[in-house]
């Protein structure tokens, strides 16, 4: 996995580089990591409470401790879940890219509970290293207004070229790619900027992200969130395996015509011992069982008493290894006519301040 080296080092760099600028000591990550893991022990009754339980990351020591503990596997998930679409079903991505390509535009990510960016560095790479470098814009949006400077240390890292980073670096050049960070409460509040986000995204992402915001709105929250998303748009879900966020995001996803991509996983095991690290006195994760869902929403749909009748579902299963080559060198070829387009000057888009 090689990407396991590369995500480690970055978010150990930027945790460095965090720590030094802040004047973080070794006892306030270590505070931080165990207020975190009270939060993060999870309550099994989290979906019934009035209020979901947030770890304070606009405190510059729960970042830090965020950055060691989880941020190398969170980007970690989002690059295997991406990945598993390019063997599972590729004519859904060949689907989406075509869609951006008459667009004449980037793709569009918007990534929901993104923190400092862990979705769509995931993400990035996976699409970029089973494909090819094309322009993508993405749109971060969290409840903590302070990862946006996380955020910003990730890319600014990224492209100084002092980290070795490979293809992760060409993903998040000025040339490529154009993001931004929007602090918003999406429990709360929907409309406005972030309707826009959700409503124009080719991929919105939710890696952590359910489970993170549970409480008994969060069913609501969910539906208002795939009644905003465009058809043709893909969902990437994954979070804990207990808890039943899956079953609230399956619930949604019928009601708005939302068709698997693949199989959804609802048990599935993620170890890699590279992100197993110790510092500050504690282990970073490197071990969980999530449930794993991508989904696209239906183009053709009709609302009837809160049923709906969909157009013909995506296939579940492997495409034959012929048909899955022939897949992959349009989706290429698309991606070399995206690029073009965008080289020439032709994208709708103006770029997104960081």
């Amino acid at each position: 996995m090689w990407y396991s080296n590369i995500f480690l080092r970055l978010y150990t760099q930027v945790l460095e580089n965090h720590s030094l600028a802040n004047d973080v000591t070794e006892e306030d990550v270590q505070k931080a990591i165990e207020d975190m893991h009270k939060i993060y022990q999870g309550d099994p009754d989290s979906l019934s409470k009035n209020s979901s339980c947030l770890t304070d990351f606009n405190k510059v020591a729960y970042r830090c401790a965020y950055l060691h503990k989880y941020a190398a596997f969170h980007a970690a998930l989002a690059y295997e879940a991406t990945s598993r679409a390019f063997t599972e079903n590729p004519l859904a991505l060949h689907s989406t890219l075509h869609s951006v390509y008459l667009s004449k535009r980037p793709l569009k990510i918007c990534s929901l509970g993104g923190g400092p960016g862990t979705d769509v560095i995931g993400v990035l790479s996976a699409l970029h290293d089973k494909l090819d470098f094309f322009p993508t814009s993405a749109v971060v949006v969290d409840i903590m207004a302070e990862w946006r400077s996380t955020l910003s240390s990730v890319i600014r890292e990224l492209r100084s070229g002092n980290g070795n980073y490979g293809v992760l670096s060409r993903s998040v050049s000025d040339e490529l790619f154009r993001y931004s960070f929007l602090a918003v409460d999406v429990q709360s509040k929907m409309g406005g900027d972030l309707n826009k986000a959700i409503g124009s995204a080719d991929l919105i992402t939710m890696i952590k992200f359910v489970s993170a915001a549970a409480s008994i709105q969060t069913s609501k929250m969910i539906e208002k969130i795939f009644r905003v998303i465009k058809p043709g748009a893909l969902v990437l879900f994954v979070d804990n395996a207990a808890g039943g966020f899956q079953q609230v995001v399956s619930s949604a996803a019928e009601k708005y015509a939302f068709t698997p991509v693949f199989e959804s996983l609802k048990h599935e095991l993620y170890a890699n011992e590279t992100f197993n690290q110790t510092k500050f006195g504690y282990k970073s994760c490197c071990e969980t069982r999530v449930a794993v869902q991508l989904l696209m929403k239906s183009s053709k749909k009709k609302y009837l008493s809160n049923k709906m009748e969909v157009s013909s579902p995506l296939s579940f299963h492997s495409l034959p290894e012929k048909q899955l080559e022939s897949e992959e060198k349009n989706i290429k070829k698309l991606l070399t006519d995206i690029l073009q387009t965008f080289d020439d000057g032709n994208s709708t888009e103006a770029e997104v301040p960081s």
